[in-house]
């Protein structure tokens, strides 16, 4: 499979040098708390793992920060997988992309946040912070919160990720799986300016991480909860003991 040409580096390597990175934080935010019930948003990240930028093929890279999120076979399922399912969601229906440009694909149209073909939707971090207001405001230079927080929860610092990106969204000489000079464009994990997506060159054997985004989110409906049987019985013989309470003393 072409995925193996990334030398990938496993989740749980990763994580063990996310101790000097950041502190756990608390439950992750997938469902916006200034969203209205049907309204539509992203979800991005920062994955843990790291790998090599060698491959052309931009699904190798969607591949990879799915697996980010998706609880494998044997697996304990990621703090993201849990949050998306706790909140009515069905993880395995999300598809994930790769912010990144390759030399055929660029990042804008990989991730359906192409400005000159949709207006878009919000996108938000996976803690309730907005990243960008739409298509348009995702690819103007800047972000509104720097994208920090991994599928496990983990906040980053200024940790290198693959785009092959310039600030537009469209692919860098220095795209995914090597320009003209063999080296790919990294952004910073922990920035909000256009060093985000596109701050400098490295080699392409190098590993670093990647950012991933969801494919398009619905609010949803909240639970309504419903008592128990033993719970409701409970209610109505209270109700029947107050009830004939009240008829008792209308006889007197």
């Amino acid at each position: 499979m072409k995925i193996k040409q990334l030398g990938i580096v496993s989740a749980g390597v990763a994580l063990a040098t996310l101790a000097t990175a950041g502190a756990a934080q608390a439950a992750l935010v997938v469902v916006p708390p200034d969203l209205a019930v049907g309204a539509q948003y992203l979800l991005v990240f920062v994955t843990e793992g790291k790998w090599e930028a060698t491959s052309t093929d931009i699904d190798d890279y969607n591949n990879l920060v799915t697996s980010q999120v998706l609880a494998g076979p044997g697996t304990t399922d990621t703090a993201l997988y849990q949050a998306l399912k706790a909140a009515g969601f069905d993880p395995n229906a999300i598809t994930w992309k790769a912010i990144g440009s390759t030399a055929s694909v660029d990042a804008r149209d990989n991730t359906g946040t192409n400005p000159t073909l949709s207006t878009g939707v919000p996108i938000y971090l996976i803690d309730g912070n907005r990243v960008a207001n739409n298509n348009a405001d995702l690819w103007d230079g800047s972000i509104q919160t720097a994208i920090n927080r991994t599928p496990e929860d983990w906040q980053l610092n200024n940790e290198p990720v693959w785009t092959g990106t310039n600030n537009n969204g469209t692919a860098e000489n220095g795209r995914l799986g090597g320009g003209s000079l063999g080296q790919v464009r990294y952004g910073l994990a922990n920035s909000i300016t256009t060093e985000w997506i596109t701050m400098a060159d490295s080699s392409r054997f190098g590993v670093s991480r990647l950012y991933g985004i969801s494919s398009v989110l619905t609010v949803p409906t909240p639970a309504v909860s419903v008592p128990e049987p033993s719970s409701l019985l409970g209610f109505i013989t209270l109700g029947g003991l107050m009830l004939g309470g009240a008829v008792g003393k209308a006889r007197k």
